[in-house]
C-alpha cells in the first residue's frame, strides 16, 4: 500500500474525527455556566497546540545558531506563515497577539477562571519542568487536561517528525473548523455580551484554519512522510491518539457540568 495523500488522511482516521464532532460537549453549552466551564478546560489545549507548532518549526527551519539554511523551503515557507498566524495574529483591536493571548482575554472578559493557567505557565517562566509544573498543580489543573498536555509535550520533544506532524495536522488544524463550528453555533444569539471576544476567537479560527492553515499543514503532512509508509502509518497514530484524548478532555467537561 502506497503512502496515504490528501482525503486519504482522513479516511484513515475518520473514526476518531467523526466521534469528537458528534461529542456530547457542543449540546451542553447551554448557558454562560457551561460556556466558563468549556473555556476553563479547552484552555489548555490551546496552549500546548503551540508547542506542536514549535516542534515543527524547530525542525524544519533555520532556527538554530549558527543559522543554516532549510532541507527544505517549501516545509520552511509553510510551517513558518503558520507561525505568523497562530503566534502574531489581529486581535481584532488593531493590535496583534498569539491565538493563546486571544483565548485568554475572552475567558477575563466572560470571567472564566484563568488561574490554573496562568499559574502554570509562572512556573514554567520561573524554570519548573512542564512536568513538573503540572505536578504542581494537580489540584486545580482537571485532570484530563494534565493527560492533554502532558501527552502532547512528549510528542512535541521526542516524537517522530511524522508523528508530531499527524498530530498536528489531521487531530487540529484538519478539525479545529468544524469543531469551532459546532461550538459557535450553539452558542447562537443566546449568549450576553461577555462571550463577545470568545465568538470573536472562533470566528477568527475558523476563517484562518479552513481558508489557509487547514490547506497549508496537509501539504506539509503530505511532504513529510516522503514514500515511507511506516511515517505515514506514525502520523496516523498520533491523529488518532490526539483526537481520543481531545474526546476525553470534553468527557471531563461534561462530567464537570
Amino acid at each position: 500500500m502506497g503512502v496515504k495523500h490528501s482525503n486519504h488522511w482522513e479516511m484513515a482516521i475518520a473514526v476518531e474525527r467523526a466521534r469528537l464532532l458528534a461529542h456530547p460537549v457542543y449540546q451542553s453549552l447551554a448557558g454562560p455556566a457551561e460556556v466558563i466551564t468549556f473555556l476553563q478546560h479547552h484552555v489548555w489545549a490551546v496552549w500546548d497546540f503551540m508547542s506542536l507548532l514549535k516542534a515543527l518549526q524547530r525542525r524544519l527551519t533555520g532556527v538554530s545558531l549558527p543559522w543554516m539554511p532549510p532541507t527544505n523551503s517549501f516545509a520552511a515557507r509553510l510551517i513558518n506563515e503558520i507561525v505568523l498566524g497562530e503566534e502574531t495574529d489581529a486581535d481584532g483591536e488593531g493590535g496583534h497577539l498569539s491565538h493563546f493571548e486571544l483565548y485568554l482575554r475572552a475567558m477575563v472578559q466572560a470571567g472564566a477562571n484563568v488561574g490554573p493557567i496562568e499559574r502554570f505557565m509562572a512556573r514554567l517562566t520561573n524554570g519548573m519542568h512542564w512536568a513538573d509544573a503540572l505536578q504542581a498543580g494537580e489540584s486545580e489543573i482537571p485532570q484530563a487536561a494534565c493527560g492533554f498536555v502532558a501527552h502532547h509535550l512528549r510528542l512535541a520533544e521526542s516524537g517522530s517528525l511524522a508523528a508530531v506532524a499527524g498530530a498536528f495536522t489531521l487531530a487540529r488544524e484538519g478539525v479545529i473548523p468544524d469543531m469551532f463550528n459546532r461550538v459557535l453555533i450553539e452558542l447562537g444569539d443566546k449568549m450576553p455580551d461577555r462571550f463577545g471576544r470568545f465568538a470573536f476567537y472562533l470566528r477568527r479560527h475558523i476563517e484562518i484554519d479552513g481558508d489557509e492553515h487547514g490547506p497549508a499543514a496537509a501539504k506539509l503532512l503530505n511532504y513529510v512522510p516522503a514514500g515511507s509508509q511506516s511515517a505515514a502509518d506514525e502520523a496516523i497514530e498520533a491523529a488518532a491518539v490526539s483526537l481520543r484524548l481531545r474526546g476525553n478532555l470534553y468527557d471531563a467537561v461534561l462530567a464537570s457540568l
